[in-house]
């Protein structure tokens, strides 16, 4: 899964490591890092994440600065 996060001022690296902590069992990395928004690759097993797990980035993000493709 890819998820697009606004960045709103936090740097690429931070954001990279709130989606670790949230994915932990899945290869998280940066796929590209845009002036305004990062896009952020998320590989599990299974290739299905949880709707808890995008939930609880609600914890770090507003829900409104995350898309998910």
């Amino acid at each position: 899964m890819i998820l697009n996060i606004v960045k709103n001022g936090t740097d690429s690296s931070s954001i990279l490591e709130c989606v670790r902590k949230t994915f932990i069992n899945s290869k998280v990395s940066i796929k590209t890092d845009y002036k305004i928004s990062v896009d952020i690759e998320v590989v599990g097993e299974g290739g299905l994440h949880s709707l808890e797990g995008l939930k609880e980035l609600e914890y770090y993000f507003r829900d409104y600065d995350i898309r998910i493709w």
